[in-house]
C-alpha cells in the first residue's frame, strides 16, 4: 500500500474524535517522522524554542529519531524532549503503512521546569518569557498519562484497522459487482471477441494494467487477437510458442504465471520497455482457448487469483460459444420440433428446462419412458432430474453411482450405448413393467466433459433403437448440453449477484446493499412526502467477549445474533451486517415511537434468546445496544440520519448499554437514556 493510498481526512477525523473525548491534542506523522497533520495547538515553550534555528533543528531531530524507536517498539513510547517535556509517542498500523500519533507536551517535576531556564537561555531565548510561561504550566503524572495514552494507543488500532478492512472490503465489492455487471452484459449475440474485449476492458479498469493482450491458439503458437494500453504495438505483434517451459507450464498447471527476467522476456521477442509480464490461461480443465497477458503492472496476490479465476469462467463461456457454434447446424435441423421451449427462457428455471428436454427427446424417439440424470455436486452418484413414465416422487430417490449400472458407466466413459434386447445384448433380464428391451443412453456433453446422461426406453411402436436413432439423438444431446450448461452458468451467475450483496458470516444483507436499500427509501420518502426509520445497534462488550472466549466463539454469536434479529424484525423491514459487530434496521414507513417498538422487541429478544455458551466472558448475558433516527426528523440526507442514529447508539453505550435510545437533537436530561 503507498502512502498516498491513506485517507488523511480521515485520520484527522480520528484525531480530532480522540482530542474531543481526551482534551489531548496530536499531530500524525508517517513511519520515517514526515509531517501528515500539525497539531491543532503547540506547546508555548517549544513555540519559543523553535523560534531559534538551533533549537528547531534539535526539536525536528528528536521527534524523527523518537518516531522511529516508537515504531520498532510498537507500543505507546514516552522520550523526553530537549526542552525538558515528555511527549507520548502511539504507533498506528494501517495495512503495511506505520503512521505515529504524537502527543502534545505535559511536565511531570519541578525540576525540569527550572533546568528549562537555564537551557532555554543557551538559545538566546528571553527568560523572562520562560518564566512567564512556566508560572502556569500543571505537572503531570506519569503513571495516569501513560495508561491514558494505553487506552488511546488500543482505541487508534482498532478503528484504524477498522477502517483499513472497511476500505478492502469496499474495494473488494467494487470489483466484484463491476466483474457481475460485466458478465452480465454477456448475452446470446455476443461473439468470441466481443466476450475478450470486456474481460480486456475489465483487467484494465479493474486492476490497472498497463498494456492488456488477449493471444488465441493458433496450431502450437499463441497469437494476439486484441491488445490495448500502452505498449500495443510493441507487444500485439509478438507470438508465443506453448513449447516454451513458461508457456507450457501456465497450461499444464492452469495457474498464472509471473515472468520478470530480462533474458526470458527477451527471448519471448518482446523489447526492453516490457520487464514485468503476467500470463493466465484462458481455460477451463480440459482445455486451453488463449493466454492473457498482463504487461509492466503489479498485482498483488489478491488481483492475481481474481484474474484467474475471471480467465477459468471466460473460458467456460468461450467453450459453450464454440460448442453452440458447432451445433448450429444439429439445431436447425429440429426447429420444426418446437426445441425453443429449450432455450434461453428455460435458463433460469432449471426444472422447466429438464422437463423440456425429456419431453422432446420422448416425441423425437416416441418413446413412453425417458429419465434425464445429473450428477450431484460430489460427484459420486447421478441424480434423476427429469423423467417420465416413471412416477417422479419415486425417481427423486433413485440414485446411481458413477461408474456402476449401465447410466454409471455411460457418464464415465463418455460413449453412448444403443442395444436392441438388453437380455440377449446384455444378459439382463428385462424388468416385466417395460414394453421392450431396446434402450438408447447418450452422455451429455460439452466438448469431453461430461454432465449428465439422457435414457430413453419403450418405444411406443415396439420398434428397437436403430443406429440412424441414435445419432440423431447424439445431435439433439448436443443442444441440450448446452442448455443444461446455460442454466449451470445462469445459476451461479445469480449465485455471485446474491454473495455480491449478502455478509459471508451472517447471511444478512451486506453494507453495499444496505447503501443502495438506504438511497432508494430516502428517495421514495422525499419523492411522496413520507418517513421512515433508521436503527442501528451494536454488541455490547464484544471485544471482550473476543478477548475471553476467542474469534470464532464471537463468529458464532454474530450467527445467533442476526438470526435472532432477522425473526424480531418485520417482514417489510430491512436488516443488514454494518459493519463489524454494528448491524442496521431500514424501517419504511415508520415513525419514531413503532420503530422504538421494533428495535426494543429486537433488543429484548437477542438478550432472552441468546444460548449461554461462553465460559470466560463475565458476563451473564450478551446484549445490545441501539440507537434511532426517523427522516425528515432527524436527518433528510443518508449521512445525516447515519450520524444521528449512531449518535443515539453511543448515548445508549454511556447510559450503561442494554438499551434503545431514540435520538433527540436536545441533550438527554440527566437520567432520562430513552
Amino acid at each position: 500500500m503507498e502512502l498516498e493510498s491513506i485517507d488523511i481526512r480521515r485520520i484527522i477525523e480520528y484525531r480530532d474524535f480522540i482530542s474531543a473525548l481526551t482534551s489531548l491534542d496530536f499531530s500524525v506523522h508517517d513511519g520515517k517522522g514526515r509531517l501528515l497533520a500539525p497539531s491543532t495547538s503547540e506547546d508555548p515553550a517549544i513555540r519559543i524554542f523553535l523560534s531559534s534555528e538551533t533549537g528547531k533543528k534539535e526539536h525536528e531531530n528528536f521527534i524523527r529519531s523518537a518516531i522511529e524507536k516508537a515504531v520498532v517498539r510498537k507500543g505507546v513510547s514516552v522520550f523526553k524532549g530537549p526542552v525538558n517535556q515528555y511527549h507520548c509517542f502511539i504507533p498506528v498500523q494501517v495495512g503495511d503503512i506505520s503512521l505515529v500519533f504524537v502527543g502534545n507536551a505535559f511536565y511531570v517535576a519541578a525540576k525540569d521546569l527550572e533546568e528549562l531556564e537555564s537551557k532555554g537561555s543557551s538559545y538566546g531565548l528571553s527568560l523572562q518569557d520562560l518564566r512567564s510561561w512556566a508560572k502556569g504550566v500543571a505537572l503531570s503524572e506519569l503513571r495516569e498519562i501513560s495508561e491514558e495514552y494505553e487506552t488511546i494507543y488500543r482505541l487508534l488500532n482498532l478503528s484504524m484497522g477498522d477502517m483499513y478492512e472497511k476500505r478492502l472490503n469496499i474495494e473488494r465489492y467494487r470489483k466484484t459487482r463491476i466483474i457481475v455487471d460485466l458478465l452480465s452484459e454477456i448475452g446470446e449475440d455476443m461473439d468470441e471477441y466481443k466476450i475478450y474485449s470486456l474481460l480486456v476492458d475489465a483487467i484494465l479498469f479493474l486492476f490497472g494494467g498497463e498494456t492488456v493482450s488477449v493471444m488465441t491458439r493458433n496450431g502450437d503458437k499463441f497469437v494476439p487477437v486484441l491488445t490495448k494500453g500502452r505498449f500495443k504495438e510493441k507487444v500485439e505483434g509478438v507470438m508465443l510458442r506453448d513449447s516454451h517451459s513458461v508457456i507450457s507450464d501456465a497450461i499444464q498447471r492452469h495457474k498464472a504465471v509471473i515472468c520478470t527476467e530480462a533474458h526470458e522476456l527477451l527471448r519471448f521477442a518482446y523489447p526492453e520497455d516490457i520487464t514485468v509480464l503476467h500470463l493466465f490461461p484462458i481455460a477451463t480443465k480440459d482445455e486451453t482457448f488463449g493466454l492473457l497477458g498482463v504487461f509492466n503492472s503489479p498485482l498483488p496476490d489478491d488481483d492475481v487469483d481474481n484474474i484467474s479465476r475471471l480467465c477459468t469462467l471466460i473460458g467456460l463461456m468461450v467453450k459453450t460459444f464454440r460448442s453452440r457454434k458447432t451445433y448450429t447446424k444439429h439445431i436447425s435441423d429440429m426447429t420444426a420440433l418446437n426445441l425453443a421451449t429449450i432455450g434461453a427462457p428455460a435458463f433460469k428455471d432449471p426444472d422447466r428446462l429438464y422437463e423440456s428436454i425429456v419431453e422432446i427427446s420422448s416425441r423425437l424417439m416416441n418413446t413412453e419412458r425417458v429419465s434425464l440424470m445429473l450428477p450431484e455436486e460430489e460427484q459420486r452418484e447421478l441424480l434423476i432430474k427429469g423423467v417420465k413414465g416413471i412416477n417422479k416422487w419415486i425417481a427423486k430417490n433413485i440414485r446411481v453411482r458413477i461408474g456402476e449400472g449401465i447410466a454409471g458407466r455411460v457418464y464415465k466413459e463418455g460413449q453412448s450405448l444403443m442395444v436392441s434386447d438388453i437380455e440377449r445384448n446384455l444378459s439382463t433380464q428385462k424388468k416385466p413393467n417395460y414394453r421392450t428391451g431396446s434402450f438408447v443412453s447418450i452422455p451429455l456433453k460439452i466438448g469431453d466433459e461430461a454432465i449428465g446422461v439422457l435414457n430413453l426406453t419403450d418405444r411406443v411402436e415396439g420398434e428397437v433403437f436403430s443406429q440412424e436413432d441414435m445419432t440423431f439423438l447424439q445431435h439433439f444431446a448436443s443442444y441440450a448440453s448446452i442448455a443444461i450448461k446455460g442454466a449451470q452458468y445462469c445459476s451461479k451467475l445469480e449465485e455471485m449477484r446474491t454473495l455480491s450483496i449478502t455478509d459471508s458470516l451472517t447471511g444478512l444483507f451486506n453494507r453495499r446493499y444496505f447503501d443502495d436499500r438506504l438511497f432508494e427509501e430516502l428517495q421514495r420518502a422525499i419523492r411522496y412526502d413520507s418517513f421512515f426509520s433508521l436503527a442501528i445497534f451494536d454488541i455490547d462488550d464484544f471485544k471482550l467477549f473476543n478477548d475471553t472466549e476467542g474469534h470464532l466463539a464471537g463468529d458464532e454469536v454474530l450467527k445467533t445474533i442476526a438470526e435472532i434479529a432477522r425473526e424480531a424484525v418485520r417482514s417489510i423491514d430491512i436488516i443488514a451486517r454494518f459493519g463489524g459487530e454494528e448491524f442496521a434496521i431500514i424501517m419504511p414507513q415508520t415513525e419514531k415511537d413503532e420503530a422504538f417498538l421494533v428495535a426494543e422487541r429486537t433488543r429484548k429478544n437477542i438478550k432472552e434468546l441468546m444460548p449461554r455458551t461462553w465460559e470466560n466472558f463475565p458476563r451473564k448475558e450478551i446484549t445490545v445496544s441501539i440507537g434511532v433516527a426517523t427522516f425528515p426528523l432527524d436527518g433528510k440526507d443518508a449521512k445525516t440520519l447515519i450520524r444521528n442514529a449512531d449518535k443515539a447508539l453511543y448515548r445508549a453505550k454511556v447510559s450503561g448499554k442494554d438499551r434503545t435510545v431514540v435520538w433527540d437533537a436536545a441533550p438527554p436530561a440527566k437520567g432520562n437514556t430513552t
